[in-house]
């Protein structure tokens, strides 16, 4: 049988069978699990496709499995307190998790606290990535929602003056903020908030405006959109599945969902508890949701039906619809990302330098070809003296002399294949 499309993980506070369970989401099959204690609510995360990250529910720690082990840990690593939300970026760079009121910022390669960020009040519930990786999203027992930008955040590291800010802060919910989605197009991406107030609430990243709130006859626990943003699903504390059709009605700024036979509103009722986490699969036909009781739902969008139920031995914590990473499949990819322990201190950007007096400049490739164009003494101004800067253009003078050496001897010697 061929592999499938996507495949569905889930996670349940017993850890009695496993931490992870991973089911093929068109049959209801268990493909694989990883072993070991349980996950935490909104602490799963799959990291370059490559890692399995999972938040202990009671110690400050992240557990790593590499997907192609399942048996055992691959890594434990040790946070600076009990992390209550975890994310990864899309494209496996960063890592962010929030232990109580702060939000620690990791480079994931490297292991270092790049920045540890303290404008919540309260303990941070949810964080999300925007899919380009430009932006993050926090929302927390405060009430706020607020938008990072991560090129800001990480500009700050060459300055400890400089306190990073953020892009947007959103302060329209009044009680805790339980869930954030946010939606395709990177800085330009539409974000809603779900919150015990019995409120959705949709934003606009670039202007930063409320485009308009949907008020639900019960608080929310949990809020996805389907990829084409045409539903909302939202998952009650009364146990029920909220869908909500975006478009087809009226524009107005306040939506209030009355009754379940009202024009674009449907329930999906089958959870005896709370909804605490819903996820939708690639082509919004299916819509997963987990609840308290001990239960995981597969829905058909269009006929409202229950087409499969999971059990678990406990609370569900977690469903992550994600595409197929090889390694479920084939056990003998071995992950090629390279990650290291998260360090406990905050990195300077000076780490290196110190001790051998070099500087690291880092250049993307479209722009090497354009670094005889950089002006050193903009680049330095600040940071070093006017000596050290002359001392520095001396250096990169030598270094291209060096480049033009080897490329010369390469030329000559090899492609012409001349004897020296």
């Amino acid at each position: 049988m061929s592999a499938p499309i996507e495949v569905l993980f889930t996670s349940d506070l017993s850890g009695q069978l496993w931490n992870t369970c991973v089911w093929d989401i068109h049959t209801g099959t268990s493909l694989t699990s990883y072993k070991g204690e349980s996950t935490n609510h909104r602490g799963l995360c799959i990291l370059g496709n490559q890692y399995l990250l999972g938040t202990s529910c009671s110690k400050p720690l992240i557990h790593v499995w590499a997907l192609q082990r399942r048996e055992q840990h691959q890594l434990k690593i040790i946070c600076p307190g009990r992390v209550t939300a975890l994310a990864v970026s899309p494209d496996g760079t960063y890592c962010i998790a929030a232990v109580g009121e702060k939000i620690h910022l990791w480079q994931v390669c490297t292991g270092n606290l790049m920045s540890v960020l303290s404008r919540h009040y309260q303990t941070v519930n949810v964080l999300r990535f925007t899919d380009n990786c430009s932006h993050f999203i926090s929302g927390g027992e405060d009430n706020l929602v607020i938008v990072w930008s991560l090129v800001s955040v990480l500009s700050s590291i060459n300055n400890p003056t400089r306190k990073p800010e953020p892009v947007r802060i959103w302060s329209s919910h009044s009680l805790p903020v339980t869930d954030v989605h946010v939606g395709k197009g990177g800085s330009r991406s539409r974000v809603v908030s779900s919150s015990l107030d019995q409120t959705c609430k949709i934003w606009d990243m670039v202007s930063g405006e409320l485009l308009q709130t949907v008020v639900f006859p019960t608080s929310l626990m949990s809020v996805t959109m389907d990829t084409a943003e045409y539903r909302l699903f939202a998952g009650g504390s009364n146990g029920d599945v909220y869908c909500i059709n975006m478009y087809g009605q009226p524009i107005r700024t306040e939506r209030h969902i009355e009754s379940y036979d009202q024009e674009g509103v449907s329930c999906l009722k089958g959870h005896s508890k709370q909804v605490t986490c819903v996820s939708v699969n690639i082509d919004g036909t299916k819509v997963v949701s987990g609840s308290h009781d001990h239960t995981v739902k597969i829905w058909d969008v269009f006929s409202g039906q229950c087409v499969r139920t999971l059990q678990h031995k406990g609370p569900v914590t977690n469903t992550l619809i994600v595409p197929t990473p090889p390694s479920v499949i084939n056990a003998e990819i071995k992950p090629t990302l390279h990650l290291q322990m998260f360090k406990r201190h905050l990195y300077t950007g000076a780490d290196n330098s110190e001790d051998s007096g070099a500087l690291n400049i880092r250049i993307s490739g479209h722009e090497r070809g354009d670094i005889k164009d950089v002006d050193m003494s903009e680049l330095l101004k600040g940071q070093f003296s006017d000596s050290k800067i002359s001392n520095l253009k001396e250096e990169l003078q030598q270094v291209k002399a060096i480049n033009q050496e080897m490329f010369n001897f390469t030329v000559d010697k090899i492609l012409h294949n001349k004897n020296p």
